[in-house]
C-alpha cells in the first residue's frame, strides 16, 4: 500500500488476524482501487484534503488493496478481511458496510487524544448487474445506482451452483479523525477534529 493508505493500514492492524475469515458463506476476493481522496494540483501532484490542512500524515493519495468478503447465511452479519485481519459488518442483500476505529497520534496533535473512524461501504454486483452496467461502477452505487430486475434477468448477488455470484464491488471508504480531548482535560486544537477523507472504491473479483 502507498503512504496514502496509512490510516486504513492502521485500522487493519487494530483487528484480529484470522484464518480462514469468519462466516459460513464466502462472497469473494476483490482487487480494489481507492481514488479521489484529495484534489489534484496544477502540476499533477496531490494536495492534502482541504479538511485536513495541518495533518501531514493525511495525503489522500490513491491506493490499491485486496479484500475478502464473507457473510453468515442465516443473518445480515458480514465480514471484511484485509491482509488477514477481519472486521465485522452487515450485508443487506446488496451492500456490505463495516466500521472500525483505532487510536492514532498525529504530529500536529501530539497533546490530543485522537481516534480514526473508518467506514467501508460497497455494493456487491452480480454478473447480470455488472453486465447491465457495462461492467463498470454506476454514478451512485450506494444510492439507487445498482438495481435488480428479475423479469429482465438482472438478479441480485447470491449463492449459485457455481459459487457466490458477485463479480464487482463499487462504493466508498471514509476516514474521519475525531478529537477526544487532552490528557489534562483541556480542549484539542481545531485542526485535530473533523478531518474527513472520502475515497471512491471500485474493484473486480480475483
Amino acid at each position: 500500500m502507498s503512504r496514502g493508505a496509512g490510516l486504513l493500514l492502521l485500522l487493519l492492524l487494530a483487528g484480529c488476524p484470522v484464518t480462514p475469515p469468519p462466516g459460513d458463506l464466502p462472497m469473494g476476493q476483490y482487487a480494489i482501487k481507492a481514488t479521489g481522496g484529495a484534489p489534484l494540483l496544477p502540476d499533477g501532484g496531490l494536495d492534502r484534503p482541504p479538511e485536513c490542512p495541518m495533518l501531514e500524515e493525511v495525503t489522500g493519495a490513491d491506493f490499491d488493496f485486496d479484500v475478502v468478503l464473507t457473510r453468515e447465511s442465516s443473518s445480515q452479519r458480514a465480514w471484511v478481511t484485509l491482509a488477514g485481519y477481519s472486521r465485522e459488518g452487515t450485508f443487506d442483500g446488496q451492500v456490505v458496510t463495516s466500521e472500525a476505529s483505532a487510536n492514532r497520534v498525529f504530529e500536529a496533535c501530539s497533546k490530543c487524544s485522537t481516534r480514526v473512524v473508518e467506514t467501508i461501504s460497497v455494493a456487491v454486483l452480480s454478473t447480470s448487474q455488472s453486465e447491465a452496467l457495462g461492467d463498470a461502477c454506476p454514478e451512485s452505487p450506494l444510492d439507487g445506482g445498482v438495481v435488480a430486475n428479475p423479469d429482465a434477468g438482472v438478479l441480485p448477488p447470491g449463492q449459485t451452483s457455481q459459487g457466490y455470484d458477485a463479480v464487482r464491488v463499487c462504493g466508498e471508504l471514509t476516514t474521519q479523525v475525531v478529537a477526544q480531548g487532552q490528557v489534562d482535560g483541556g480542549a484539542c486544537e481545531p485542526q485535530c477534529d473533523g478531518c474527513t477523507v472520502r475515497y471512491s472504491l471500485r474493484g473486480a473479483r480475483r
